[in-house]
């Protein structure tokens, strides 16, 4: 019976997240506005900055240059339209159907590349009061859904985001930087490997703030996860 109503639900038509036309993918899009998504095809392995597609793995200046605290970054979109429209749609508008197709857009691309599998995966805090006003951390629910499909280790409670800072999106380079001195705590286990997960990167500027810290707490290997990866500057 179970078998039955498990067939019956999978087949119940849906429309696309994107432009409500029929959908025709499991990830509740059409085949054109998932054609259409500004893929992230060739990126810097470390900080996942976009590069002029090679057909071997890069490293970005910057990276060379100084690299970060943590191992590499896999990101599936360039913060472009429309992800660059959902994803603050999902934070200030409830627009949550959207976590679901965009999570699972990302777990397809992590697995389609040949990796280490992380211990556990700890998504970005948001601070508790940005969490009671919201209602939800965007990051985690994307975390969950890739930790129920890798069955990897759900880590929430002990990463913690402990002072409560100005909107990142807001501020620059710089001023990023100061603003998220301090702010972040890690109360958990030495894990050797883990997957930080969030929804978009930036500067950068949170993920190597968050590396430093978990690398103080005697975690040997951080991986980014994120659904989208901002360009650098013209």
């Amino acid at each position: 019976m179970f078998s039955l109503i498990k067939n019956i639900c999978t087949k119940i038509d849906q429309n696309c997240a994107l432009c409500h036309s029929k959908a025709s993918s499991e990830l509740a899009l059409c085949k054109n506005c998932y054609n259409d998504l500004p893929w992230l095809t060739s990126a810097c392995h470390i900080c996942a900055l976009p590069l002029i597609p090679t057909n071997t793995p890069r490293i970005c200046g910057q990276c060379l240059k100084s690299p970060p605290t943590y191992s590499s970054t896999q990101a599936v979109f360039l913060y472009r339209f429309p992800i660059n429209a959902i994803i603050p749609k999902i934070k200030h508008h409830h627009g949550l159907h959207h976590t679901s197709w965009l999570a699972s857009c990302l777990l397809n691309r992590l697995l389609k590349q040949p990796q280490a599998w992380p211990d556990a995966i700890i998504p970005v805090p948001i601070h508790s009061f940005r969490l009671i006003s919201r209602g939800f951390n965007q990051s985690s629910l994307i975390a969950r859904h890739l930790s129920q499909h890798l069955k990897i280790p759900l880590v929430l409670n002990h990463l913690k985001k402990i002072k409560r800072t100005k909107s990142q999106s807001t501020l620059s380079a710089q001023d990023r930087k100061t603003n998220l001195q301090n702010a972040f705590s890690y109360q958990g286990p030495s894990y050797n490997h883990i997957a930080l997960v969030d929804d978009v990167v930036t500067t950068g500027t949170t993920v190597k703030e968050i590396s430093d810290v978990l690398r103080l707490a005697g975690i040997q290997r951080i991986d980014i996860w994120v659904i989208a990866r901002t360009p650098a500057p013209d």
